[in-house]
């Protein structure tokens, strides 16, 4: 009977354990869909998913920008519709999880063209640097609560033409939510605001 005991309570505590961890990993998954949402709503220019990003009462410094959430959304989305294509990425992403908050560090590599220019060959900007985020889950959904942007560097290259066997290649042009191929690409992403 004792050896049925303990091989129960170590089976619950197993189960646990598992339980436990797969809490976690469903955390950091939904903190890396963050991260995922913020670049395609700038990619996008898609407003409404931006609001899925950042608390309202998000503390943010980008250095051009200090501020709340709210404000930083409006001002953020100004700047990304005055250039032409823009592409955004973060990566080697490590989540610090201390129960409903994260501290969580990205590099960042971000592309667009300059204001005005929509066609190719245009001037591509390339910035890289990192992000140094809190995040907090709230009601169950994880938001940014506080954001700094460190800038390591940024270069400007003439994009080459797509023409000969580039020319093949689906080119995606300006985005936009009007854009054919956006809402393919967008329905599973539909989440309500960070509160």
């Amino acid at each position: 009977m004792n050896a049925t005991r303990r091989g129960t309570a170590a089976l619950t505590a197993r189960i646990e354990e598992l339980e436990r961890e797969s809490a976690r990993q469903r955390d950091i998954e939904a903190i890396h869909d963050v991260l995922w949402r913020y670049a395609r709503a700038l990619d996008w220019l898609d407003d409404a998913l931006l609001t899925t990003v950042f608390y309202d009462d998000a503390e943010i410094d980008y250095g051009f920008f200090r501020g709340n959430g709210c404000d930083f959304r409006t001002e953020l989305m100004k700047l990304e519709h005055s250039v032409g294509r823009r592409w955004h990425i973060a990566v080697q992403t490590k989540v610090q999880l201390d129960g409903d908050a994260a501290e969580v560090e990205s590099y960042q590599f971000s592309v667009s063209t300059l204001p005005g220019e929509t066609s190719t060959p245009a001037d591509l900007m390339h910035a890289y640097g990192y992000y140094l985020d809190r995040m907090l889950r709230r009601g169950g959904k994880w938001g940014i609560i506080r954001r700094k942007h460190l800038l390591l560097g940024s270069t400007l290259a003439r994009e080459i033409p797509l023409d000969g066997t580039l020319a093949a290649l689906n080119a995606v042009g300006v985005t936009s939510p009007q854009h054919v191929d956006f809402r393919a690409l967008s329905r599973a992403a539909r989440l309500d605001p960070p509160r």
